[in-house]
C-alpha cells in the first residue's frame, strides 16, 4: 500500500481498521486526525427511497423553436429551460399561440 495522499491536503476520508469504519482528516502535512463523517455523506443503509433524484418537476409544453423564433416564442411567454435546453409553455399559460412549435 502506498504511502501517497490520493488529494492534495486536508481533506477527509473514511478507513477501515480492525477497530471498525472511522473518519479522518488529513492535514496539509499528511497527519491524520479523528473526525467527524462530512455533513453531505450519508451511509448506504441510511438512503432512503425518498432520497433518490425525484422526477423533473413538469414544466408545461415542450416546445421545438428554431433559434431564428426564439424571440418571437419569448414575446408571446414561452420559457427557456437552460437544463433541457429546450423552449416551454409555463403551465397555466394557454399553449394555442404555441401550436406551431409543439
Amino acid at each position: 500500500m502506498s504511502d501517497a495522499v490520493p488529494f492534495d491536503p486536508p481533506y477527509v476520508k473514511k478507513t477501515t481498521s480492525q477497530e471498525g469504519e472511522r473518519w479522518v482528516a488529513v492535514n496539509h502535512d499528511g497527519t491524520e486526525m479523528p473526525c467527524e463523517a462530512p455533513a453531505t455523506w450519508a451511509p448506504a443503509s441510511a438512503k432512503t427511497a425518498s432520497a433518490s433524484p425525484s422526477p423533473k418537476k413538469s414544466r408545461g409544453t415542450v416546445l421545438n423553436v428554431p433559434y431564428a423564433e426564439k424571440d418571437e416564442a419569448k414575446s408571446l411567454g414561452a420559457k427557456w429551460d437552460a437544463t433541457r435546453k429546450k423552449w416551454y409553455v409555463p403551465d397555466g399559460v394557454n399553449a394555442e399561440p404555441f401550436s406551431r412549435w409543439a
